[in-house]
This record gives C-alpha cells, structure tokens and sequence, in this order.
C-alpha cells in the first residue's frame, strides 16, 4: 500500500516521517511532495492508495489538489491536515467526501490511528471489489447458475480477502456472498482445501500472525490482539493459549531467551 504525504514545510513532513508509529502500520512505499504540482506529478506517474495534505501551500490550496484527485483517482483515500478549525474549509472538506480532517499540531498517536483506519478502509473496499468481480465472472460462467465448484481464482481472492482484513470483524456470511456462493458451499471448500472451515481457517491465521508480531522488541499485547481482530483482550488470550500451548507473555518471554 502507498501513502502520499504533501506538505510544503521540509520539518511538518519530517515530523511526520519520524513521529508516526509505522511498524503498526502496513504501508509499503511512503512519498512525500513539497508541492501541489509535485503530488500530481506522483499521482500520475504511480499507484497511491492514501493521500495525507495540508491545506494551505505556497502554490495551491490541499482541497483543490483533492478535488483533482476525486476527479481522476476517485479510489485514492484523502485525509486533510490543517492548522485551521475553520467551518469553510471543513465544509468544503466533507462536500469532497475527504477521509479525514485533522488539526495541526496532531499527536502522532492520533494520526498513527487516522492511518490506521484508512488503511483498513481501502482493505475492505479493494478486497469487496475483488470478490464480487471474481463472483460475477463466476455466475455469468455458469449461466447465472450456481456450480458445485467454483473456479479456483475465485477460492484464492476468499483467502486474500481474509489475509487484508484480518484485524477487522470478517462474517463468513458477508464474503460468501460477495464470492456468489453459499457460506455452507465455502466451508465445504475451505475444507476440502485446509481440512477446516471458514471460521477456523480465519483463527489460524489471526494466531500466526499474532505470533509473528509478538516477536517484535517492545510490541504490546493489547496492541498485537487490536491488530489481528480480537476487541475481546481476554478472548484473545484464550484463543492464543489454546492455539500455541501458553500466554502471549509467555511466548515473548520466550522469545527473549
């Protein structure tokens, strides 16, 4: 994933270079523009997913440059940041549908989080795209009758769906339909592949991936269970302890050694 931070002050974009918690994030190329012409120049040339802009610029305001993105990259997410509390700008933020709209100076936690939810956004809209063109291929192959085994690309974008969203709620109900099939008939395909249901399949990858983050130096465990999709802290403990034989606590202790 790919954020594009504008700002016309070498030492805002700096601070926010430094001052945002990344490892919680998952943003694989972070850009940075000085300028209006500068962040369309990007916009052009490459994918961006999230589009972090200060308002006021030497050259042109954040909101026109949103404006021109909603026109030409309407999937791009825009968070705005402004040292003005101002109901104008505002306004004309929620008219372009921006993401966000935050004050300078932010705590970094606090735009750390706004990220964060950004982030999952773009996740679940690309990964309900994506399952509901490989459903509809799927039906209109089928003569718009459901089949007793779906074509394994649409198996494979259940799976990554899963993958993109496994720090959010997933209902295997909501993706069965997205897939076009039924939440029995995705069960019986995920058993058929993992020997397991939906819904265990979902477990094990949240407990892998909580293993894997545990290993990180300094990582809380309330942060690690908010990451792979467990709001219950002590369901997560539970569910941890069952999958790999001890605590969370005692697996980095055990790391540690």
């Amino acid at each position: 994933m790919t954020l594009l931070i504008v700002d016309d002050e070498p030492l805002v974009l700096q601070g926010v270079l430094n001052g945002v918690q990344w490892d919680l994030l998952d943003f694989r190329h972070i850009l940075t523009a000085r300028s209006d012409e500068r962040a369309r120049e990007i916009l052009a040339e490459q994918p961006v997913d999230i589009l972090l802009t200060d308002i006021e610029m030497v050259d042109k305001s954040g909101l026109d440059l949103i404006q021109w993105v909603n026109e030409t990259r309407p999937e791009v997410k825009c968070i705005v940041l402004s040292c003005h509390d101002e109901f104008d700008f505002a306004q004309r933020a929620v008219r372009l549908e921006c993401f966000d709209y935050v004050l300078k100076p932010v705590p970094y936690e606090t735009l750390t989080q706004v990220l964060d939810r950004a982030q999952k956004r773009v996740l679940r809209e690309r990964g309900q795209s994506l399952l509901e063109r490989y459903g509809k291929e799927y039906v209109k192959k089928q003569g718009g009758e459901s089949a007793e085994t779906p074509p394994e690309d649409v198996l494979d974008a259940v799976e990554r769906y899963i993958r993109e969203h496994i720090s959010v709620d997933i209902s295997v109900e909501a993706v069965a339909k997205e897939a076009h099939v039924s939440p029995r008939h995705l069960n019986r395909l995920f058993q058929k592949r993992y020997g397991k249901p939906v819904s265990d399949y979902v477990t094990q990858q949240r407990m892998v991936l909580a293993a894997e983050l545990l290993r990180e130096p300094g990582i809380s465990v309330t942060i690690v269970s908010d990451r792979v999709g467990y709001s219950n802290y002590s369901y997560f403990i539970k569910q941890f302890r069952k999958y790999h034989g001890m605590t969370p606590r005692e697996y980095q202790k055990k790391q540690e050694q």
